[in-house]
């Protein structure tokens, strides 16, 4: 009777152990945004649908601040500071440089086509390379923001690549700052979030590469003086969203699985569709407040365009180093995202 006891007791154990994975689970998802920024909307969202997916049994709290600063959500998930983050690609471009393909420059006009074509990219070309395995997280979409162009500081805007060249110049990190630096200007860089730090103490005379809802969430909309577009974007920051792999090999297979059906390509869309409003918001704002909105001259769009081949070839080859066709996956990337941008303007 009594080894029997022990024998109960110890299925009891193994009972309770075997079903932990789905027991609820509350995970920090780390959002570096402020609490203002449109990223915000959408991802609570995901995460109610998550928790209403699983019926409770995975949720997330989301701390009031950031627990790491932009450039270090890959190493905040990795160590387990946090067990969800998403970080803009260009901070980890040096060690995962095939993930930034959809910000290469001008590339991208819309948000929401960039961003279903940036994950069909990833899981034709990428998915069974899991470029962020070794850095011990699970990847859950991907997605691009609106495409940013070159803000002026000063009343005439910037019209030739030669004006460009005498200016001080602000450039997000990544391939907008080696655009920049291929036509000869060293430019001040940084993460979008800190722009204004700079703008607003006159370091700089222009700023490039953020989109227009960064630019009035971020603070920098009250000392621009003028937009100059063209007609793809300087550049469009992608992202990727990532989970602890430890955290992910605690969630039930069926959890998973719902987790994935609520990520991947649905979340791709509505971020970048939400990217597409809030840009088109504040685009609206900035207008309506005087800033003056003027279409790039040929040659400066052709010089940077010019500027940016380096760019191009240089992925391809980092692309070919880890068995990827860099410029197959271009080509997919681009007819993916016109086809997108052509049904969503139909």
């Amino acid at each position: 009777m009594f080894l029997r006891s022990i024998k109960l007791a110890a299925v009891s154990v193994a009972i309770a152990s075997s079903t932990s994975v789905l027991q609820a689970k509350e995970l920090i998802f780390n959002n570096f945004f402020p609490p203002s920024h449109f990223i915000h909307g959408v991802m609570n969202e995901w995460i109610s649908d998550v928790a209403e997916a699983t019926d409770g049994r995975v949720t997330f709290i989301v701390p009031a601040g950031t627990l790491a600063p932009p450039p270090q959500q890959l190493s905040a998930v990795k160590s387990g500071i946090a067990d969800v983050a998403m970080t803009a690609n260009i901070f980890i471009q040096k060690q995962v440089p095939v993930l930034s393909y959809s910000s290469l420059p001008f590339l991208v006009s819309n948000a929401e086509a960039a961003s279903v074509a940036n994950w069909r990219t990833y899981e034709k070309f990428l998915a069974n390379k899991a470029p962020l395995k070794k850095y011990g997280v699970e990847m859950l979409s991907v997605f691009n923001y609106s495409g940013g162009n070159l803000y002026g500081l000063e009343d005439k805007p910037i019209e030739t690549i030669e004006e460009l060249k005498s200016k001080r110049l602000w450039a997000l990190p990544g391939y907008t700052a080696n655009n920049i630096k291929n036509i000869g200007v060293s430019p001040v860089t940084g993460p979008a979030v800190k722009v204004s730090e700079v703008v607003s103490k006159g370091v700089v005379d222009a700023f490039y590469g953020i989109s227009y809802e960064s630019v009035t969430d971020f603070k920098a909309s009250p000392y621009t003086k003028n937009i100059v577009q063209f007609p793809f974007a300087g550049t469009s920051t992608s992202f990727s969203l990532f989970i602890n792999k430890r955290t992910w090999s605690k969630i039930s297979e069926e959890d998973q699985m719902l987790i994935k059906q609520l990520s991947g390509e649905a979340l791709s869309r509505k971020v970048g569709k939400a990217a597409a409003n809030a840009s088109l918001v504040a685009l609206t704002a900035m207008e309506l407040s005087g800033i003056k909105v003027i279409p790039g001259s040929q040659d400066l769009y052709q010089g940077l365009q010019h500027a940016a081949k380096p760019l191009f070839t240089d992925f391809v080859k980092k692309a070919d180093k880890i068995g990827v066709n860099g410029n197959e996956m271009l080509n997919f990337f681009k007819s993916e995202n016109a086809k997108e941008t052509n049904n969503l303007s139909e």
